[in-house]
């Protein structure tokens, strides 16, 4: 049976999916401890295990045994700039003001991201307008919409019940890596990642400024994919 570190080179070489769900579902009790220390902290768990899930991905893409590092170690260090973050917000509390401040200017941010690609922009995409993190962009979103939680996306791609665990859910997760633009937007308001309300093809449609036709078009292009990925 190959070791964690044989089945992480190997999975860098190849980029297997299958390799990445075994690996996730073998390092999820870390995102699980990280997600439940840091509860408390007023940051939406859904957009905190989200920010969790990037930094376990870049963690397995960065990880360089000529370092001397075990994979665990190279992961658990990646999450600690989680829990700093998570931390932070704790320690410094919440200023109406600033959050005043930052609710406005994220709404003028979004508004204007939004005239420029004639979509709703994604949560990577407003991050890297802000210039924050993931995850204080979804806790906004969060603060602002009084978006449902990732436990509100009862169905999958597949038209199964959603589980919370497991190789699918891995699976959901790289997919939703390698995605951009559009389909990053539907992927979230179906699955209601990092704290995303979940929409009908209705509402995406109007978010998206497409058409119904075209939506379910791109839902049934990531459940191909998805299944590929199977």
């Amino acid at each position: 049976m190959p070791t964690d570190k044989e089945t992480l080179l190997k999975w860098q070489k190849t980029r297997d999916p299958e390799l990445y769900a075994q690996m996730v579902i073998r390092y999820q009790p870390i995102v699980n401890k990280v997600v439940s220390q840091y509860r408390t902290t007023g940051v939406a768990p859904a957009t905190l295990r989200a920010e969790a899930s990037t930094q376990m991905i870049k963690a397995f893409k960065t990880y360089n045994p000529k370092l001397g590092t075990q994979p665990s170690t190279h992961i658990w260090n990646s999450l600690k700039k989680v829990q700093r973050t998570a931390s932070e917000s704790l320690m410094s509390g919440h200023i109406p003001e600033n959050r005043a401040l930052k609710k406005a200017t994220f709404q003028i941010t979004r508004d204007n991201l939004t005239d420029r690609l004639g979509y709703e922009p994604s949560t990577s995409q407003m991050a890297d307008e802000l210039g924050w993190n993931e995850k204080e962009v979804g806790r906004m979103t969060h603060e602002l919409g009084g978006e449902a939680t990732a436990s509100r996306a009862a169905f999958d791609f597949y038209g199964n019940v959603r589980t919370e665990k497991g190789k699918d859910t891995a699976l959901a997760e790289y997919l939703y890596h390698e995605l951009s633009g559009p389909e990053k937007v539907i992927f979230e308001h179906t699955f209601g990642y990092g704290g995303k309300q979940v929409l009908t093809n209705k509402e995406l449609a109007k978010r998206l400024r497409r058409n119904e036709m075209w939506i379910s078009r791109a839902k049934k292009k990531l459940s191909k994919r998805l299944q590929e990925y199977r």
